[in-house]
């Protein structure tokens, strides 16, 4: 698959933006990127794994370590000291721009609203009073930022996003369509003494760090007093879901359809994998890993990884699956048992 380029690169700059070295020509020009497999001539692939450099066709530019271009002659492109994480800045030069500035038309603006003239705030888009927004902000389209909320510089948020009241950005944050930022929390006091539920009110907000991303369809509420907070760095999938007064520390990830229940705290550098969640005033360690439909019920010690519900450590977790996998042949061996006891039993008699 290839992207194409709106202007084209040579190798000699993007080996500059990578800092790498060309091997080749510096001048030759580099039409796109584009993955191994069936990348056309003058095209550029970031090459780390072995079993890709035979899907490579004549012509066909790399972004390879310096071991691999002695490995195989005749490649031409960039050498690198990490070809894996140079990619992505390798993407970011053909990234499309999308950079406006201004008000539409179309957008609903309160006069008490603070609008950077270096921000642009898209059509249908509605910002109320006492909200800021800073300069290189992209509210795309139809888009609704509340009172109070403070969108920091150069975040960008998709079309159909909400932020709701007292929600705050860092810079360069990305709010993916559907999002929703600053919905009540679900605080709740149960039925008791014949009476209903009852609402407690919510009147915190809502904190995301530098360079935060939320995905589409997830959700953040705001905390009861204090704020819900997402540190800086951390990426958020899509329908992921992290409930009031959590604390979601730098360099998190949370991969979709995971649930963060409210005052849980997340240190640093957490990864938590599909389908997991977290109870509530429970605390996972820094640079811990929560597996795949992982349910934490109690504190971790940084740097665990875990599995299964209850969540336990990921080894002892194999080890009750595969004592499970025996069950029906260990039920069967005590059947067969206590037949043999039965017919002992009946013989003596």
């Amino acid at each position: 698959m290839t992207a194409t380029l709106n202007s084209k690169l040579t190798l000699g700059a993007i080996a500059k933006h990578l800092g790498g070295k060309v091997e080749g020509d510096p001048l030759a020009e580099v039409k796109g990127p584009a993955s191994p497999a069936g990348a056309p001539r003058g095209h550029i692939c970031a090459v780390w794994e072995e079993a890709d450099f035979g899907l490579l066709k004549p012509g066909v530019f790399v972004v390879a370590s310096e071991k691999a271009f002695k490995s195989h002659p005749g490649l031409e492109g960039i050498s690198v000291e990490d070809p894996r994480a140079a990619f992505p800045e390798l993407l970011t030069l053909f990234a499309a721009s999308r950079s406006k500035q201004g008000i539409h038309p179309a957008a609903v603006v309160s006069p008490e609203a603070q609008i950077s003239p270096l921000a642009w705030i898209g059509p249908l888009c509605v910002v109320e009073e006492g909200a800021v927004i800073e300069e290189g902000v992209q509210l795309r389209a139809n888009v609704f930022i509340g009172t109070d909320c403070h969108i920091g510089a150069g975040t960008i948020v998709e079309p159909g996003a909400v932020l709701l009241e007292r929600v705050r950005t860092g810079k360069k944050c990305l709010i993916h369509s559907g999002a929703i930022l600053g919905c009540d929390g679900f605080g709740i006091l149960p039925p008791a003494d014949g009476n209903p539920p009852v609402k407690i009110p919510q009147l915190g907000g809502v904190i995301l760090g530098d360079e935060v991303e939320i995905g589409a369809c997830s959700t953040v509420d705001r905390g009861t007093l204090d704020d819900t907070v997402v540190g800086s760095f951390t990426k958020v999938d899509d329908h992921v879901h992290i409930a009031h007064n959590a604390l979601i520390g730098q360099n998190c990830i949370l991969v979709a359809m995971t649930g963060i229940a409210g005052s849980a705290v997340l240190e640093d550098n957490v990864t938590m994998a599909a389908r997991s969640g977290v109870r509530d005033h429970t605390k996972i360690g820094r640079g811990s890993t929560v597996a795949a439909y992982g349910g934490v019920t109690k504190d971790t010690p940084p740097g665990s990884v875990v599995s299964g519900f209850p969540a336990r450590d990921h080894r002892e977790n194999f080890r009750v699956q595969a004592a499970q996998q025996r069950l029906p042949e260990l039920l069967q061996r005590v059947r067969r048992l206590e037949q043999a006891a039965e017919k002992h039993k009946k013989d003596e008699g």
